[in-house]
């Protein structure tokens, strides 16, 4: 058999893994190097059968040298304790995608001490955790553990249908959550323990303590988010339901349109005209086609598709939804392209530009974005605007103008590139000169409805009254009252018209039942 290496030779290998891994961060490697040191150290005293990073496992390998940093003497704090784990977690991370195998999910969220804001955000009646917390009782922090794997777990099932950015967001608001059950409420044994008053109003209290202080929006997020966890968990059966209720959530800020004025729309498309270079011109592209200014980055030199003799669209990439769309556009939009594409040619960047941007870029698309918001601020000062004017009023600019001139909501959404159509209303911008126009231009249009009248005969008909001619009459009052009918283009009038013809009928239909039982 081949003798095993010295535990010395072992650890000096693992040293060097990680050692090459930190060289190849772009961050300060101190915080890296120290946090090595400490979990290496730890191993090698504690656990000398550790021969490979194969061998590691989250208990008691990682448990325990978690557990190390709490039993320091002097006390490290909670800080240095959370930058030791960030850094460990990170270079685990980056040597498991680089193929060392070993298993994943050795440090998790709830891992990770509270932060300093939480604290002193406590609400009064709220019983405080010591520090120590695997000195105090090591079967409460196994607890609050088995709570993290719970939410991990469910978390990963929604994964499948949201987007990364969304997935972080429900890690963020769990660590958030067990983070305060953990510092709070150390007793707590169960999810099915769990109470909206004290655990989930303490929460609420804790959100609204915060310093700095969270937007309503934000606050809205967390519980929405919370929310959405615990009403699948008690679906399961983990926890009872009606935890977070809908007067918990704060108003949401009211949203204002922010279009331009007229006067201000006419005089900035007037300057960016006489600016004539590639920023203006792109900025004229947005305002004339209501894209995003992130869109109109991504554009591509392909971006003008014709649809048929004389009809041309503008070809929208991937963007902040993640749809694609096709903008109708007219002569003017096509010379504005068709300008931007000579002024590229003569650009610096056009040159090494691979990737066939219509706007070239030297730099990344953050830093294109800059150079458009300047350009878009000096153009509005240049041309007088006293307004501080941003890239998406544009936008908010083409919606409203859309709206003028006629519009649908529904085809303006598709214009606009929106899913929901609630999204498009907050776009527009109603002023009190459109609801003047609006509503002379209904009564301009209004056309009352003539009742039709029964011809009078010029002999009077004979005094006789005999099925035939009660047959006829009805005939007559069923086809007037349907040419009545098609008069209104209201459906609720039009049916209860649809339901007088049906009486009609019935009389007929019983005057005939009412001859046949006669003979």
């Amino acid at each position: 058999m081949t003798p095993c290496p010295p535990a010395e030779a072992l650890y000096q290998n693992l040293e060097e893994i990680f050692a090459a891994r930190i060289q190849a961060l772009k961050t300060p490697h101190r915080y890296y190097q120290v946090a090595v040191r400490r979990f290496l150290s730890y191993l090698q005293t504690d656990f000398p059968r550790v021969r490979s990073l194969s061998d590691l496992r989250r208990d008691p390998h990682l448990v325990g040298w978690i557990r190390g940093l709490y039993q320091q003497d002097p006390p490290l704090s909670d800080y240095t304790r959370r930058i030791y784990l960030t850094a460990l977690r990170r270079l685990l991370r980056d040597l498991a995608s680089q193929g060392h195998a070993f298993q994943p999910r050795l440090i998790l969220a709830e891992d990770f001490p509270l932060r300093s804001a939480h604290r002193t955000a406590a609400p009064k009646d709220v019983r405080r955790v010591p520090k120590n917390l695997f000195q105090t009782n090591e079967r409460l922090r196994m607890s609050h553990r088995l709570f993290g794997e719970i939410f991990d777990t469910r978390i990963q099932t929604l994964a499948t249908t949201l987007r990364p950015g969304t997935v972080d967001q429900y890690h963020s608001v769990a660590c958030r959550f067990l983070s305060y059950l953990q510092t709070y409420f150390p007793q707590l044994r169960s999810l099915s323990e769990l109470r909206r008053d004290p655990h989930l109003l303490g929460w609420l209290r804790i959100l609204c303590q915060q310093h700095p202080p969270l937007s309503n929006r934000t606050r809205w997020g967390h519980l929405m988010t919370l929310r959405r966890l615990l009403h699948d968990l008690a679906a399961e059966g983990h926890l009872p339901a009606g935890l977070i209720l809908a007067e918990d959530f704060p108003p949401l800020p009211q949203y204002f349109p922010r279009a331009l004025s007229p006067e201000q729309d006419q005089r900035l498309q007037q300057e960016l005209h006489r600016t004539d270079d590639l920023l203006a011109d792109a900025l004229l592209l947005t305002r004339a086609t209501g894209i995003r200014i992130g869109e109109c980055i991504d554009l591509t030199v392909h971006c003008l598709r014709s649809m048929g003799p004389n009809l041309w669209a503008l070809h929208v990439p991937l963007g902040k939804l993640y749809t694609e769309r096709l903008v109708p556009v007219d002569e003017d939009v096509r010379q504005i392209v068709t300008r931007i594409l000579t002024l590229r040619a003569l650009h610096p960047a056009s040159v090494w530009d691979k990737a066939g941007w219509l706007l070239p870029r030297s730099a990344g698309h953050n830093a294109m974005y800059a150079a458009l918001r300047d350009a878009l601020l000096g153009a509005a000062e240049r041309a007088g605007c006293s307004d501080r004017i941003t890239c998406h009023q544009l936008r908010h600019t083409y919606a409203t103008e859309m709206l003028r001139l006629g519009v649908s909501l529904p085809a303006l959404a598709q214009l606009l590139g929106h899913k929901d159509i609630r999204m498009t209303m907050r776009y527009l911008q109603v002023t009190q000169p459109d609801l003047q126009r609006e509503f002379h231009l209904a009564r301009q249009n209004t056309q009352p409805h003539v009742i039709p009248q029964l011809p009078l005969p010029e002999v009077p008909l004979p005094a006789t009254s005999d099925l035939a001619g009660i047959h006829r009459a009805l005939a007559a009052a069923r086809h007037l009252l349907e040419m009545y009918r098609r008069q209104f283009h209201d459906e609720k009038s039009r049916l209860r018209l649809r339901r007088l013809e049906n009486r009609l009928m019935a009389v007929a239909s019983q005057l005939d039942r009412f001859a046949t039982s006669e003979k």
